[in-house]
């Protein structure tokens, strides 16, 4: 692998005819902090949603490090493209040079002739171990991936510190009493231990989503996704959050973001992705996006959110 603790290869996502995602590729390091930005309905949420299988790319792989999450994707391979049926088919009607051979596997992946059940795909022995040895139980990889939602997703019938030992616990990651320690001792930095038999019901938007976010933590995870984490909450409450997370940020946490807090992005993102209809429309430093931008749509997007 190349070095990056999480990367998106040829991403794609449909949802019936509405093509949402449109080959989106995108590696990210360890320690590196990433914000999407971009406007409503451009395919934000749903990159990130993919990052950790919450929603099941169409086309694309995603590696956690040195593991695939995802099934493998033949278009993504030219050698499993050339040892399909269609693929040996196809070739007899041009000379079999290797030129065409080459330009076959581009009208291949271009027309997607492979998508009925990949049918004729053959795996060869190599392949069959490249698989076995990345291919990783999705489970197993959203245990290392913490994920924080605009609306908290808390569990109201839990206690809080019922949410934040009930993975731990549950994934036998932690015994009771240590997963126990460790959210009295994340609430604590919080300021928030006395709430730890309390119900969310009875909790300010600002405390849920620090609650979320150490519930996050508790799993230890190597990164974050934050899905808009402020958008649901009073302006008064936005910055007791954000605090939170610049916090996790100068903490060296690898974290990617979707926001519509451009300052916030500014300050704490290493890289911003401006995402527009479903592809990263430009990238780069904030000061690079935020000063010097050069994609028409982000300047337009910007003059609109600055």
């Amino acid at each position: 692998m190349n070095g990056n603790l999480l990367e998106i290869k040829g991403l794609y996502k449909n949802f019936k005819k509405s093509k949402v995602l449109k080959g989106i590729s995108v590696g990210i390091k360890k320690g590196e902090k990433v914000a999407l930005i971009g406007p409503s309905g451009s395919g934000k949420s749903t990159l990130l949603r993919c990052m950790n299988l919450l929603e099941e790319p169409t086309y694309g792989e995603v590696w956690l490090g040195d593991n695939l999450l995802t099934p493998v994707d033949p278009y993504l391979h030219p050698e499993i493209i050339k040892s399909s049926r269609t693929f040996s088919k196809l070739l007899r009607e041009t000379d079999g040079s290797d030129a065409a051979a080459e330009e076959l596997v581009a009208r291949i992946k271009r027309e997607d002739l492979l998508h009925e059940k990949h049918e004729g795909l053959t795996y060869s022995r190599e392949m069959r171990d490249y698989l076995n040895t990345y291919k990783i139980d999705i489970n197993k990889a959203r245990a290392r991936v913490g994920m924080v939602f605009q609306h908290f997703n808390l569990f109201n019938n839990l206690t809080v510190m019922q949410n934040l030992t009930l993975a731990p616990v549950e994934l036998k990651l932690k015994t009771k009493e240590e997963a126990e320690a460790k959210g009295m001792e994340l609430l604590e930095r919080i300021g928030l231990p006395d709430k730890r038999d309390v119900y969310p019901s009875t909790l300010s938007g600002g405390q849920k989503q620090r609650i979320a976010i150490i519930r996050a933590l508790a799993m230890n995870p190597e990164i974050i996704l934050f899905d808009e984490p402020t958008s649901a909450l009073d302006p008064e409450m936005v910055g007791e959050v954000l605090d939170l997370i610049r916090d996790l940020a100068e903490e060296g946490m690898t974290m990617v973001i979707v926001t519509h807090e451009m300052a916030f992005a500014r300050e704490v993102a290493d890289r911003v992705l401006f995402v527009c209809d479903g592809v990263i429309a430009e990238s780069g430093t904030p000061e690079e996006i935020f000063d010097h931008p050069k994609n028409p749509r982000l300047q337009q997007f910007l003059q609109c959110v600055l």
